[in-house]
């Protein structure tokens, strides 16, 4: 059963209309309006910059159509998001916006960010049972897929990273497919074979291993470190979560890699104590470079650290970062780190809100759901994607990426979670 199914048997109605709907929204977030971007040139602008009309446009159709759907054939699901951290997040990142150093481009950013968080909420409402969920699926899945295969194949110049590149030629090699950067794409195709695990439990084996083996070949050749050292432990620890109500142990699973690199990576900028520790490891405790970007961002965060320099904006604001050294951090597009972006962006504030909202909650609702007898297979998807963007954004950043892929998906596990922990969703 679908959270559809579970919340109106109407909804056998607009299948089409929904099926469409469903496909539409992933594809717009997957292969988007311009794929394969040519990096050979300057760097694409247009959704970075805030100024893709077409793209706000798209969105802003796809949310509504989606949100008039969703409340057509399930509305009380979408009931089940008004909970105080949700609300209370979204409330945040607007204020942020408003009073941000560059008001104007930061209210755009936070626009498509909501849209795009709209359109992930709505769309597991749309699919009936789990067999219109799976078909549904394996169109949104695949054919980005071989859209990125095809464009190794026949387009390299627009799908490997290469010397050519105008910004970061020593990625020359790696695999991105039609994503912009094989930082996206590693993580999206570990995401990707999830999806494949998850079709091949609920009766789709075939299209599920072919998605799953060609993902994880994919994600190899994108050489993504971080992707693919975290892609079996979440996978492992986001099943074992789905079968059973979460205790000490359960979240203590989920929280303690997260805080680990984070005190070993950023946390290392603040405290000596930390600093000895990561120096001390049999490892490159700086994470291939990163320190740099993190003391630079460690030094800003001091400046503001309760409300932070507004949504999105700190990173393309040349003027907060002329102290910065020469070299890559100069440079750097975020901080390689989600939740330290989020500080920077919101401030302390906006980080617990942050992870009230995206953490705490989820991790509550993913308790309730086993509670339940929810969807075994379904609960145990959301939540390896959920977990998985949890983990990744201790080295990574794409919480509140606006159209970013990753995010979408991330927020996609966090809202069905909820439905999962207010309704029955049964097998």
């Amino acid at each position: 059963m679908s959270v559809a199914a579970a919340l109106a048997p109407s909804a056998e109605r607009g299948a089409t209309a929904r099926g469409v709907a469903f496909v539409a929204a992933f594809w717009l977030v997957f292969v988007t309006l311009d794929p394969f971007p040519d990096l050979r040139a300057a760097l694409p602008t247009t959704v970075v910059t805030g100024q893709a009309t077409l793209t706000y446009l798209a969105f802003l159709a796809v949310a509504c159509v989606g949100v008039a759907l969703a409340q057509r054939y399930a509305g009380p699901g979408l009931q089940a998001l008004k909970r105080p951290p949700i609300i209370a997040l979204g409330l945040w990142i607007a204020g942020s916006a408003l009073f941000s150093f560059d008001p104007t481009t930061s209210l755009k950013r936070a626009a498509l960010c909501l849209l795009v968080a709209a359109t992930a909420a709505v769309a597991p409402l749309l699919p009936r049972g789990r067999d219109e969920m799976a078909k549904l699926i394996v169109l949104a899945v695949a054919v980005p897929i071989v859209l990125s295969y095809l464009g190794v194949t026949l387009w390299p110049q627009l799908s490997i990273h290469s010397l050519a590149d105008t910004m970061e030629p020593e990625l020359a090699g790696d695999w991105r497919g039609l994503f912009a950067h094989k930082n996206i794409a590693a993580p999206m195709f570990g995401l990707f074979a999830y999806f494949g695990v998850y079709l091949a439990r609920v009766g789709r084996p075939r299209e599920g291993i072919a998605i799953a083996l060609a993902a994880l070949v994919f994600l190899i050749f994108a050489h993504g470190k971080t992707s693919s050292a975290l892609w079996a432990p979440a996978g492992l620890a986001g099943l074992w979560l789905a079968r059973r109500p979460v205790g000490a142990l359960g979240r203590a699973l989920v929280l303690a890699p997260p805080l680990a690199i984070s005190a070993l990576g950023f946390g290392a900028q603040l405290s000596p104590g930390f600093a000895s520790l990561a120096a001390a490891l049999p490892f490159d405790s700086s994470f291939t470079g990163r320190a740099d970007v993190w003391r630079f961002a460690a030094m800003k965060l001091m400046e503001r650290p309760l409300f932070g320099y507004g949504f999105d904006s700190f990173w393309d604001d040349p003027s907060l970062r002329a102290n910065a050294e020469q070299g890559w951090v100069a440079q750097a597009a975020h901080a390689h780190n989600g939740y330290v972006d989020a500080t920077l962006a919101m401030g302390l504030v906006g980080l617990a809100l942050t992870l009230w909202a995206l953490v705490w909650q989820p991790l509550n609702d993913l308790g309730a759901a086993a509670r339940r007898g929810a969807d075994p297979a379904l609960a145990a998807l959301c939540a390896q994607i959920w977990l998985y963007g949890v983990w990744v954004s201790s080295l990574e950043t794409f919480l509140f990426d606006r159209a970013n892929p990753v995010w979408f998906l991330f927020l996609f596990a966090v809202f069905t979670l909820r439905y999962l922990a207010t309704f029955r969703v049964a097998p």
